[in-house]
């Protein structure tokens, strides 16, 4: 009688530490290659170099993305005008094409740019530049 009690008390502990290491939440799901196109609809939020974005992905293959600067005088004194810059997208795999159309308050040096996914679940979205440099994109509830 003692083994078994010993034995279910190991199980249970043994069954606690699985389960409290697995994260069930559907936030935390990892989206597979072939669902990109349709989970990446949405307006995600993140910070590249010393601007903050938010893109916002549509579903008929245009974004919007507001850039704002980051810092004490543009946080503090809102004396900075935010950005916006706009176009369409195109998903290849795991790679993202966006060719710019337009911007207001933004100089663009390039009208198409390239990003490859390398994490993508649920809420977060991780973009590597062509340059190398890797971003995390959350997304924002609507």
């Amino acid at each position: 009688m003692k083994n078994t009690i010993i034995r279910f008390a190991f199980f249970c502990s043994f069954a606690g530490c699985i389960f409290s290491a697995c994260n069930f939440s559907s936030d935390n799901l990892i989206v597979s290659e072939s669902d990109y196109s349709a989970k990446i609809i949405g307006t995600w939020e993140g910070t590249v170099g010393d601007l903050k974005e938010v893109m916002v992905i549509k579903s008929d293959c245009t974004f919007v993305c507001r850039v704002r600067p980051l810092g004490f005088i543009a946080n503090t004194l809102s004396q900075s005008l935010p950005g916006t810059i706009y176009g369409k997208w195109l998903l290849k795999g795991a790679k993202i094409d966006m060719e710019i159309t337009g911007e207001k308050n933004e100089r663009v040096e390039n009208s198409l740019t390239s990003s490859l996914i390398v994490g993508f679940r649920e809420n977060s979205l991780i973009l590597k530049s062509s340059g190398g440099d890797s971003t995390v994109f959350n997304r924002m509830s609507n």
